[in-house]
């Protein structure tokens, strides 16, 4: 496989992601990303894109409810919405864009995943792992 400067992102993307709506519970993100081993979801509104939610994310929930201990009796995650932690004004890419716009946006941000959006309608999603495993099999070809 050679590197093509016309390849596109929906021949790497993850199609038809999972999506959550920001008002669904921080436990539903919780399970969707163990139950499926994604790292990254994008947040709707309705049928608009408002946001995106990661692991990280999730983590530094876990953490400040580990420093809350004994003062907070309900669990974060039963308590939060997506909205509440979730990333706004993400960026986005379409799915017709070539591979190495989404490996420029992506480089020089400080997230790993790009929801994919054909229009407005959210049709995918690429991560940086996705271009990892690109160049390796372009390294292997």
């Amino acid at each position: 496989m050679k590197p093509r400067i016309e390849d596109r992102v929906s021949m790497i993307m993850t199609d038809n992601p999972i999506c959550l709506d920001e008002s669904d519970l921080l436990r539903k993100a919780k399970e969707i990303m163990s139950q499926n081993a994604v790292r990254h979801i994008p947040v709707k509104k309705g049928k608009d894109l408002v946001g995106i939610i990661s692991k990280a994310d999730l983590d530094r929930i876990k953490y400040m409810e580990a420093g809350a201990g004994e003062f907070v009796s309900a669990d974060f995650f039963d308590v939060l919405i997506v909205a509440n932690v979730m990333t706004k004004n993400v960026n986005t890419i379409q799915h017709d864009d070539t591979i190495k716009e989404a490996a420029e946006i992506l480089s020089l941000g400080s997230y790993h995943a790009l929801p994919v959006l054909d229009g407005d309608d959210v049709v995918g999603i690429i991560t940086t792992t996705d271009l990892l495993i690109y160049l390796l099999k372009l390294y292997n070809a």
